[in-house]
């Protein structure tokens, strides 16, 4: 009963069961969401988006997080700030599950605990409950799940669930019924893909609203599947055809809790692309590259990496954030990796699309078995040959941002403020930097952005 033990073990975390160090953690993930969401707001997606919720939006219990922080219902604040937090492809990943827990767990914590009126420590535990079966569900499922499924649509139902589950304050049998309705809504493909289409924060934005129904309905009484994950038709063995089902619950204590193990992202692309980008980014500082220099670039890494993010012509910018080709190219040229690179202008450079044709991706054997044996490795290895036939190697293991080689609290705050420059005056990204910093201390949560 795998489901149960996770229904009760979820539940019944509390704020004085967390680690200092998952404290500390869970406020950098709420820090980092809500600036990536601000940032996400302002573009052209994020209007469509902001039009659509705010037309259906018949309630102001909570924040939305866009200019002037105004209230909507607490369901419309929860999916709207889902999709805010996956547009820039700068939210917060879970390595070994390959997630973003905080596009999906954060906006529920944060609006159905403000429309609750519950406490900064209700919020951490709930955050901290839903990074948690988010993570172990990511984990069983993958690496195979992973060419069709988008893990964190997948799983991000069940965070949700978790998150509202422990703010409503739902039974132990309550919060597996949450589970099963969570479970059987969950879904998210990766087809999107093909064609740059917009798919990915809407994934975010349903995952969130349909955890959020599933812990309402339980508390109504609805009951859901008891062994959504690990049953015989259940959500793990649907999706995988190499189902880990020991990872949903071993190791389940809060000494071992999966938020300790989440990534931070300093560039605007997919995380699969994070070690080549950094590999780039210190041999420029190392060498001094001029792209005209440069007469091929191999990329190797591992199988999932590459078949995510090996796409020589992409046709949007957003498909952009997915090309191996263009980050690389674009980091030589432009020397960062924020979003405003991911443009029509750049995309159609001809300086960048010369050495886009320059770049291959190969998948590696030995990084590949590095990757099979340690899901957490997501490695990619440079080899840049230049004009006068040197050739110039870069391996990165751990990108800046893995818990390995982490974000400290300095580089968290930022992130913060470059990505939300030209949205909030900066002492105002300050404030609610500082906030975020002493969230355990409000007895209600909606004081927080007010």
């Amino acid at each position: 009963m795998q489901t149960k033990e996770l229904a009760d073990f979820t539940l019944k975390l509390t704020y004085g069961d967390l680690p200092a160090a998952a404290v500390n953690t869970a406020k950098m993930c709420i820090e980092d969401i809500l600036g990536v969401a601000l940032a996400g707001s302002m573009t052209p997606q994020g209007k469509i988006w902001r039009t659509y919720f705010h037309r259906f939006s018949h309630g102001t219990e909570a924040p939305a997080w866009e200019s002037g922080f105004p209230f909507l219902s607490y369901q419309s604040a929860a999916a709207l700030n889902a999709a805010y937090g996956h547009l820039m492809d700068m939210d917060d990943v879970h390595n070994a599950s390959i997630t973003h827990l905080g596009a999906v767990t954060i906006p529920t914590a944060l609006a159905l605990g403000c429309a609750l009126h519950r406490s900064g420590r209700d919020v951490l535990a709930a955050i901290s409950a839903g990074y948690e079966i988010g993570a172990r569900v990511g984990e069983a499922i993958n690496p195979s799940a992973y060419h069709f499924w988008h893990t964190t649509a997948v799983v991000g139902a069940l965070a949700s669930a978790v998150a509202a589950g422990k703010l409503l304050r739902l039974t132990p049998e309550q919060m597996c019924s949450a589970l099963g309705s969570a479970g059987t809504q969950a879904g998210g493909l990766w087809e999107f893909l093909s064609d740059g289409a917009m798919s990915k924060p809407l994934h975010t934005s349903n995952a969130t609203l349909c955890g959020i129904r599933s812990a309402e309905l339980a508390q109504l009484g609805l009951t859901g599947a008891s062994q959504i994950l690990e049953g015989s038709r259940g959500l793990v063995r649907a999706l995988s055809p190499e189902p880990n089902l020991s990872v949903l619950t071993e190791d389940l204590d809060a000494a071992h809790l999966r938020i300790l193990q989440n990534s931070f992202k300093p560039y605007a692309c997919c995380r699969h692309l994070h070690a080549a980008c950094n590999a780039v980014e210190e041999l420029m500082e190392q060498q001094h590259l001029r792209p005209e220099n440069i007469c091929f670039i191999r990329d190797r890494t591992y199988s999932v990496a590459k078949n995510t993010i090996d796409c020589p012509y992409p046709h949007t910018p957003y498909a952009g954030k997915f090309s191996a080709q263009y980050c690389i190219a674009a980091m030589l040229c432009r020397g960062t990796l924020m979003d405003s690179v991911f443009s029509v202008e750049n995309l159609t450079d001809p300086v960048i699309c010369t050495l886009m044709d320059k770049i291959t991706v190969e998948l590696d054997p030995d990084l590949e078995a590095e990757y099979q044996a340690d899901a957490k490795r997501w490695t990619h290895r440079l080899d840049i040959t230049l004009e006068d036939g040197t050739i110039l190697t870069k391996t990165v293991i751990f990108p800046v941002g893995d818990p390995q080689n982490p974000f400290s609290r300095e580089k968290c705050d930022e992130k913060f403020r470059a990505v939300t420059a030209g949205i909030l005056p900066l002492e105002q990204a300050e404030r609610i930097c500082a906030s975020v910093w002493k969230i355990e201390e409000l007895e209600d949560i909606s004081e927080l952005l007010k």
